[in-house]
């Protein structure tokens, strides 16, 4: 976070606060960063630019028998996904009448809701290709977004397109709450996956990512020593298997049913956080009314390439 802070330089009155509160606000902001899923999930980048284009390629077939010349095979570009920059703001102004009066606390507390506000907002779009994931746009922040991966089709779709057309379309839902037999079926789903040539991929599930709704069966699911919900003592297939990572954010935006397999791997690859201008916090004294506004300004996009690294268990 980029603080600029100007107003204490004009006005003496403001400057008695400015330095302990724009540090208060940087704590705030540190706080949310170490309890947010930005970085677990996404592979954050910076830019530099207006926009950024990530472009898959095809892949290779297997390794050919012989010790004659070396077949040499081409890649083929696949589908292209542009991340276009969107700028977030918003201000708040501290009324004189608390300046003068001291009151440091009232003044901490609205400057913090700027920190607030801005990491809730960042926090609403981290989740939002969950959420949304049978949707090609969504809205949040008053603005509509659109959430297609480079094939242009919803992250979780049953006709998942191939840029060769080599092979069948491919599904990455499964119908059902989340159990046993459909974890069962959504694990069997991603190892068979095929790449855009046809082939057999090299996908790994090993995280399942829940809403708080679903942390008991999760955790039954993955932590059980014996098969659940029978008598017989067979052991728990799946004891210890997969990272289990559970967030209120979905149920908060409306998602208490649905769970989704990751490959984390993979998922680093395709699910992008660009930041173009992280959050920065500027200040200033307003001439007219006396107050003292503060500002927040950042700007990124985020997005998927490939939808190979998920299967939403679509409760």
């Amino acid at each position: 976070m980029l603080i600029t802070a100007t107003a204490g330089k004009i006005d003496a009155a403001i400057g008695r606060f400015e330095g302990p509160i724009m540090a208060y606000m940087e704590k705030e902001n540190g706080n949310y960063a170490a309890n947010s899923l930005k970085k677990e999930l996404y592979n954050v980048k910076t830019s530099k630019h207006y926009s950024e284009s990530v472009a898959g390629l095809t892949g290779i077939g297997d390794f050919v028998a012989g010790d004659g010349a070396v077949p040499y095979d081409d890649f083929q570009e696949g589908y292209t996904k542009t991340f276009t920059h969107t700028v977030f703001q918003k201000g708040i102004e501290i009324k004189r009448e608390l300046i003068d009066d001291s009151r440091i606390i009232d003044m901490e507390n609205q400057a913090g809701t700027i920190t607030d506000s801005a990491n809730r907002t960042m926090e609403k779009f981290v989740h939002a290709p969950f959420v949304y994931a049978k949707n090609t746009s969504y809205t949040l922040a008053s603005k509509d977004f659109t959430t297609t991966g480079a094939d242009t089709l919803a992250l979780a779709s049953a006709a998942h397109t191939s840029k060769t057309g080599k092979g069948a379309n491919q599904s990455n839902i499964v119908s059902g709450a989340l159990s046993v037999d459909t974890l069962k079926t959504a694990e069997e789903a991603m190892i068979g996956f095929k790449t855009d040539i046809g082939e057999i991929g090299n996908f790994v599930p090993d995280t399942l990512f829940v809403p708080y709704a679903l942390k008991d069966t999760a955790y039954e699911i993955n932590y059980s020593l014996g098969k659940l919900n029978t008598a017989n003592n067979n052991a728990n297939p799946y004891q210890g298997k997969y990272k289990i990572i559970v967030s209120s954010w979905l149920d908060n935006m409306g998602c208490t049913a649905d769970a989704f397999l990751l490959d984390s791997a993979y998922m680093k690859k395709c699910l992008y956080w660009i930041d173009r201008v992280p959050l920065e916090i500027e200040s200033r004294k307003e001439f007219n009314t006396g107050s003292w506004q503060i500002k927040g300004y950042m700007r990124y996009s985020i997005g998927f390439v490939d939808w190979r690294w998920c299967v939403l268990i679509d409760g």
